[in-house]
């Protein structure tokens, strides 16, 4: 199984989907397994995703939930990261796929944003970010970016961080975010943490500062970053 071409196979997919210019897209049609209202969107990527993986594993997903195919493997997949921001035409949105082994351990993940081609893969062996569409060449960043994912919904560490005059972005797609954060300060979330929500990006970026407790996730570079941000957050 060549899982990073089946993956970037799968995002080409969508993206000619999504350029369509259909606005039925967006149509809401149901509550998913992870219990948020889905887009006719979500269930046509996640259906192009279990296609794909299906004779390779059983699969995990935002929408479906589990489906059980007696196998060994298991993708966890977020079909559609950032439904608001798609439906809303702001570029910032993807899909995520984890490969999970048989003893539970992530070995594989794949995350891209859809709307700019950028994708994220890693396994034991590598780690690639690249473009779907190009050869990404990237310009130097200073890594003072902080994003925060929900903020809108945590009002309470909002204020923390305003005390503390602490500067972040909320921009709605936590998978990308979490592969954003080896350019970033950090990130933050703090929610209802799901697996098909984090178990990619976390992977690709597990060679970071990490914290996750109760409804609450911090992932830094720099460990004098993530002690002064785990002091406000936790």
């Amino acid at each position: 199984m060549k899982f990073l071409d089946i993956c970037k196979k799968a995002s080409f997919k969508i993206i000619k989907i999504i350029h369509q210019n259909d606005t039925t897209l967006f149509d809401k049609v149901e509550k998913g397994f992870g219990g948020d209202v889905s887009m006719k969107i979500d269930l046509i990527a996640e259906e192009i995703f279990i296609k794909a993986f299906k004779k390779y594993g059983n699969i995990f997903s935002e929408e479906i939930g589990f489906l059980d195919n007696d196998l060994k493997k298991t993708f966890i997949i977020d079909p559609i990261d950032g439904s608001f921001n798609i439906s809303n035409g702001f570029p910032y949105y993807g899909s995520s796929v984890a490969l999970k082994n048989k003893k539970g351990q992530i070995t594989k993940a794949f995350i891209v944003n859809l709307a700019t081609g950028d994708y994220f893969y890693k396994d034991k062996k590598i780690k690639i970010e690249n473009n779907l569409f190009y050869n990404k060449k990237h310009t130097n960043s200073l890594n003072e970016m902080i994003l925060f994912e929900k903020a809108y919904a945590n009002v309470d560490l909002c204020q923390k961080l305003g005390k503390h005059n602490i500067k972040y972005r909320s921009p709605g797609a936590l998978a990308l975010s979490l592969a954003l954060a080896h350019r970033c300060k950090a990130v933050i979330f703090k929610g209802e943490i799901r697996d098909f929500d984090i178990a990619a990006g976390i992977y690709f970026n597990n060679e970071l500062h990490i914290k996750i407790k109760n409804d609450t996730l911090l992932i830094a570079k720099n460990k004098k970053d993530f002690k002064y941000l785990s002091s406000i957050v936790f």
